[in-house]
């Protein structure tokens, strides 16, 4: 079991570094967890452990930690309604503000990419609108996430069929390849389209050189602390360009007060330009 001192140590590491929002009665999975990982790593103290890796990011026992507090829940095409809305709303206008370069370069970014659902969700729904089409233009996805447990498992884009239903096995059949066991495995011309990267949301910068006209962060911001969330929302804000699009999940609601932005349904707000 942990002590008194180490489950205070683990949440203020967590709450400082990561910015995620623990209660101070941390929830018997969790302390279960945190137990296992102590035994594993053979960690007599766990305040020692994060006193001495408080700034040491390349441990892979830090994210083996981090991962029991970032439990992923995804699935290919959630809330459909959202992308909906991204295929026949959000693409066309973003299309439409290009017209005057005469090129489409359209640069997205999942946030919180988890497994990856969410990313290849997103590369299905832009080529079956802009069909063969697709190949010719630059367009993509960069995708992030904090678990590098979650992003190894997006970058290889294997997942089971009994998890999905009838619908979604056929919408992706075509991207798709069998692999053994009833797994299917997105096509690697499709793997390429995602640039699968590690990223701390409460970090103090986001290394972007370009903007992105659309911003998918759905269900991530509500894990973060009140002031981490804040900031998280305005460097987002400025890795967005004017005119381009964020989506949020169905209850989350936008609280930075430095950027206007027009709420166009649930969880999807539009960049004033």
């Amino acid at each position: 079991m942990l002590t008194e001192n180490e489950t205070r140590a683990v949440i203020e590491f967590t709450n400082k570094f990561f910015g995620l929002d623990l209660s101070e009665n941390l929830k018997p999975i969790a302390l279960s967890e945190l137990t296992k990982f102590k035994k594993i790593n053979k960690i007599l103290d766990l305040e020692d452990f994060l006193n001495k890796h408080r700034y040491d990011f390349q441990d892979s026992k830090i994210f083996d930690l981090l991962d029991i507090f970032l439990i992923p829940h995804t699935n290919f095409f959630r809330n459909n309604r959202q992308f909906e809305a991204f295929k026949c709303k959000v693409i066309p206008e973003c299309l439409a503000n290009m017209d005057k370069k005469n090129t489409i370069d359209l640069r997205i970014w999942s946030a919180g990419c988890s497994t990856g659902e969410e990313a290849y969700s997103i590369l299905v729904s832009l080529m079956e609108y802009f069909g063969d089409e697709y190949w010719e233009i630059t367009c993509g996805i960069m995708a992030t996430d904090v678990s590098r447990k979650s992003l190894e498992i997006a970058s290889r884009g294997i997942y089971e069929t009994k998890k999905m239903d009838k619908i979604i096995r056929q919408r992706i059949s075509k991207y798709t390849e069998k692999e053994n066991d009833g797994k299917l495995r997105f096509k690697e011309k499709v793997r390429k389209e995602a640039n699968f990267k590690e990223l701390n949301l409460n970090s103090k910068t986001f290394p972007f050189k370009n903007k992105f006209h659309i911003i998918f962060c759905r269900n991530i911001l509500i894990y973060l602390n009140k002031d981490s969330r804040l900031a998280a929302e305005n460097k987002i804000f400025e890795s967005l360009e004017a005119g381009g699009f964020i989506f949020l999940g169905d209850a989350e609601v936008l609280n930075s007060k430095d950027h206007k932005f027009e709420q166009l349904g649930n969880g999807i707000y539009r960049k004033e330009i």
